[in-house]
């Protein structure tokens, strides 16, 4: 099981199967139940962990007391604190939304697969430096641009077979860092527009065009 979630991470990406074998042997793995919280901010010791499967919320809370979601996690995912890759947590939560299976990795850990495996460490370099990008990319969102335009973006990037399921708009509000009563207008106003259709837990994108051009403006 470890060695296939190895197999599956883009960490390890061209290591033959002993190679990842000889890793896996290393690594615990640990399950947690929905809603567990997985790392918070006052905690010691440095890990990394790998998502094998379930999916994990990763949100700070602001000094007025409002939860700011800063990414939902995937399977194949590696987050954590570890000074040595650049990767911190400070102020944040990791937080399981559905049962989830991780393997957790030491510093230790890291710094042997490292000396050992050094294209492992290329991967590293490359994984964190495009999240930076990334969380760089949505702060600069949240400062400048306006709700419709980001939450325009955020369900295209959320969409799966034209829809966005399994997210309250409480929860889509912490994603883009608004009131939730703000996230609730804007979407009232897309589906008088008949740009989305609004069920329980669900959005239906009804033109996909139309919130196309409303994520693509400048404000």
């Amino acid at each position: 099981m470890r060695a296939t979630l190895l197999l599956e991470n883009e960490l390890f990406a061209g290591l033959n199967a002993e190679e990842m074998g000889d890793i896996a042997q290393r690594l615990p793995m640990a399950t947690c139940r929905a809603g567990q919280l997985i790392y918070e901010p006052g905690e010691t010791g440095e890990a990394l962990f790998i998502l094998k499967s379930g999916h994990i919320r990763l949100y700070r809370i602001t000094p007025d007391g409002r939860k700011l979601v800063l990414a939902t996690l995937a399977p194949g995912t590696a987050f954590g604190d570890m000074s040595v890759l650049g990767q911190s947590m400070t102020g944040s939560f990791a937080e399981a939304t559905e049962a989830c299976t991780i393997c957790i990795m030491s510093r230790v850990d890291i710094e042997q697969i490292v000396l050992e495996h050094p294209r492992v460490a290329i991967h590293l370099i490359q994984l964190f430096s495009g999240r930076l990008r990334e969380a760089e990319s949505r702060l600069e969102q949240m400062a400048f641009a306006p709700v419709h335009t980001r939450l325009a973006r955020l369900l295209l990037d959320l969409e799966a077979n034209s829809e966005v399921a399994g997210h309250s708009h409480q929860e889509l509000a912490e994603m883009l860092g608004a009131s939730r009563e703000t996230v609730s207008r804007a979407l009232v106003e897309f589906k008088s527009a008949g740009w989305v259709g609004i069920d329980r837990r669900c959005i239906r994108l009804l033109d996909r065009a139309a919130l196309t051009e409303a994520a693509e403006a400048s404000g």
